[in-house]
């Protein structure tokens, strides 16, 4: 699991970024254009059939005129996402890693495994009637439903490589958060004592078609050659494990890092043939836009 887990991340390096001024306590930058150009160049490897999908994420970077309140904002993303899970990490060096993650990597309660696949994704209507127009449409998109049922297959055949038997619908339901709503796939499976350890089912999912792609290692190339900055613990497994065998772990997603004023904050979207760079973008700004206005 450190080996893919170290796939996952990249050198820090200088990004080209324009700035702008989003509120009078916030500076606020953002290469809108290299993720553009990024998506592009990642859909020409996929058009190549060099893999299926890769899942590229994002950055803004945030200086507030004071330092962020890590406790308050965490309220912020309670209060707003009451869907998600919502989590703090903490370095010792005075970082924060904080975010509201829609997606359970892994549960496991008294030998009940569930996990989710959560990939396609599409906006809130600001209307009852509009909203459900807007799930209708991605529940029958052929571009979210491919996306989706690559991570469905995938966390099949990894648990079912553990000699465990997945549980799930044919079908994805919709998870509706605050401004996203998402193709949702529960599975489940259950353990027998003492023959599969959490810690081997999560180096078994990790990471998932959801934040790497498919396939895994091809994907994880991909993000290397075209992420220009550190994950760090973006997508990263967050969760604990009991004396007893029961864990929770969630996906490290929608999240951020706060350092004093500064805040970097991280998103992600997943890329398959038929993606379009400035829809992908609109993706990537309305999970962002949803963190930057949880920082207190």
């Amino acid at each position: 699991m450190q080996n893919l887990h170290g796939q996952l991340m990249v050198l820090n390096q200088a990004v080209s970024l324009g700035e702008a001024q989003l509120a009078s306590d916030k500076a606020v930058t953002k290469d809108v254009a290299g993720f553009a150009k990024v998506v592009t160049a990642a859909l020409a490897q996929i058009k190549a059939a060099q893999l299926h999908k890769v899942v590229l994420a994002d950055v803004m970077d945030v200086v507030a005129a004071q330092a962020i309140d890590g406790v308050r904002s965490l309220q912020s993303l309670r209060h707003n996402h009451p869907d998600c899970t919502v989590f703090s990490v903490g370095n010792g060096r005075g970082q924060s890693f904080i975010g509201a993650s829609p997606e359970r990597l892994l549960s496991i309660n008294e030998g009940q495994l569930t996990t989710d696949a959560l990939a396609g994704s599409s906006s809130r209507g600001q209307t009852p009637s509009l909203d459900r127009s807007l799930g209708e449409a991605l529940l029958h998109s052929d571009k979210e439903r491919y996306e989706h049922q690559l991570v469905v297959e995938f966390i099949v055949q990894q648990l079912r490589s553990l000699g465990l038997t997945p549980h799930y619908t044919a079908a994805p339901r919709l998870l509706k958060l605050l401004h996203i709503q998402h193709l949702h796939t529960p599975i489940s499976a259950v353990l027998a004592a003492g023959v599969v350890s959490p810690l081997d089912i999560l180096a078994k999912l990790h990471p998932t078609p959801a934040v790497a792609g498919v396939p895994r290692q091809a994907a994880c190339a991909v993000i290397r050659q075209h992420e220009t900055f550190e994950r760090g613990l973006y997508a990263a497994p967050l969760g604990w494990i009991d004396t007893q065998g029961n864990s929770e772990f969630i996906v490290g997603i929608r999240s951020a890092l706060i350092n004093g004023c500064k805040a970097r904050l991280y998103a992600g979207a997943g890329i398959v043939a038929g993606s379009e760079p400035t829809q992908e973008l609109a993706e990537i700004e309305l999970k962002l836009q949803t963190l930057l206005n949880a920082l207190v």
